[in-house]
């Protein structure tokens, strides 16, 4: 059984991060069963795109320092790496650093900020689907990755934590591609775990403090949570997460693939949790949208009703009294179905895979995603699911002898 340590922690003021990131590993044995004298370890924290930490986007620096100061206490040498979202280049990247706070704890702490563009392919035995993957060279280098993942909700995947955090080892524009070859959400969900084999984190350490709920991760709503959630487990970790923030895991395309891939706990009875308990920190009424989404996500796999499928997903809604006309959502579309009129993005909604990279990059918060209302996706999943119990006793019917 693999142990979650959940840890209370109020504020991101320094003292109170540094206690309870201590406490968090102290009941997964310390940092001094993970890492070595000299050993070269890799942050990999959630640095989405440049936004400050009150934002609630990224990891917050207070997290990152304490982790560093408990690395180098055990005697590592600790390097911060990600490949943001966006154009993984040198600019882009020390912009990324300075406004999420990295460059301060890396004056603070003498933390490394890695400024290495190279990638590696590395071979990836247990991947489903992707047996190889390209990574960043930071990642694949480094002797122990611990990864620092910020929770919060994710517009296609429902939540992001610490598996899906993992996709930043992924190189620049290689995350584009991926979406649009894994368009359709099992795939990709697949893909996300694949890419979290391949990078191996040995140790998680998730930002719970201030989450984000609504329309995550980049233009929600911070919401304090007060927690600090660790273990060696990517999956488990999450598992826990989700639980805490009482939505169902099997609603999850991550948590839901893992399980049937027997890497994810099925229930809180296969996790030892060390500290506070599920029970005792649950979270009321936290806002996940894409939650109710099951429906549309499931009609858009298949054929059936596809006009109807087509009408009930969600899509993206650019305002453009709020867009600077930047053309970073363009530039990013994985299935370059948006283009840029009058300075201005127009999306080609019947070739949208609906990943939602544009809402996620976007700097001036411009895009919305425009969802059905639980009641009317209710009601849609039983007239859904009464027409293919009536479709598949036709097709029986029709192939019986």
């Amino acid at each position: 059984m693999s142990t979650v340590s959940i840890v209370g922690c109020a504020s991101y003021e320094a003292d109170a991060v540094d206690a309870a990131v201590r406490q968090s590993l102290d009941h997964l044995g310390g940092m001094s069963r993970f890492v070595r004298p000299g050993m070269r370890v890799l942050l990999k924290p959630n640095l989405l795109a440049p936004r400050a930490p009150s934002e609630a986007t990224t990891t917050h620096p207070a997290v990152v320092a304490a982790v560093t100061r408990l690395v180098q206490e055990a005697g590592g040498i600790v390097t911060a790496a990600d490949s943001p979202g966006g154009p993984f280049v040198a600019s882009y990247l020390k912009a990324v650093y300075a406004k999420t706070g990295m460059e301060q704890v890396a004056r603070e702490t003498g933390l490394v900020l890695n400024h290495d563009l190279a990638d590696t392919e590395v071979t990836n035995p247990s991947g489903k689907l992707l047996k190889r993957v390209r990574i960043i060279r930071a990642v694949a280098e480094a002797d122990l990755v611990i990864n620092l993942p910020k929770l919060k909700t994710h517009g296609q995947m429902v939540y992001t934590g610490a598996v899906k955090n993992l996709f930043g080892a992924i190189p620049g524009t290689d995350k584009i591609d991926l979406h649009l070859r894994m368009a359709d959400y099992q795939a990709f969900a697949d893909a996300l775990i694949d890419i979290c084999l391949a990078a191996k984190p040995g140790l998680n350490l998730m930002d719970a403090v201030i989450g984000m709920e609504g329309a995550g991760p980049s233009a929600g709503d911070p919401r304090h949570l007060g927690l600090l959630l660790a273990g060696e487990d990517p999956f488990s970790l999450d598992y826990v997460a989700v639980r805490i923030l009482g939505a169902d895991p099997m609603r999850i395309p991550v948590i839901k693939a893992g399980i049937e891939r027997s890497l994810c706990p099925a229930s809180l009875d296969d996790v030892t949790i060390m500290g506070r308990s599920v029970d005792d920190v649950g979270v009321k009424r936290f806002d996940m949208p894409a939650l109710n989404e099951t429906l549309a996500i499931t009609w858009s796999q298949g054929r059936l009703l596809g006009w109807l499928a087509q009408w009930t997903k969600p899509r993206p809604v650019f305002n453009h009294a709020t867009c600077t006309g930047c053309s970073l959502c363009a530039r990013s579309c994985p299935a370059h179905v948006i283009a840029m009129e009058t300075g201005k993005p127009c999306v080609d909604l019947k070739g949208c895979i609906r990943c939602f990279c544009c809402q996620e990059l976007c700097p001036a918060k411009a895009i919305t995603i425009r969802r059905l209302r639980p009641f009317v996706a209710a009601v849609f999943r039983i007239v859904y699911f009464a027409l293919s119990m009536i479709s598949s006793r036709l097709h029986r019917r029709k192939s019986a002898p």
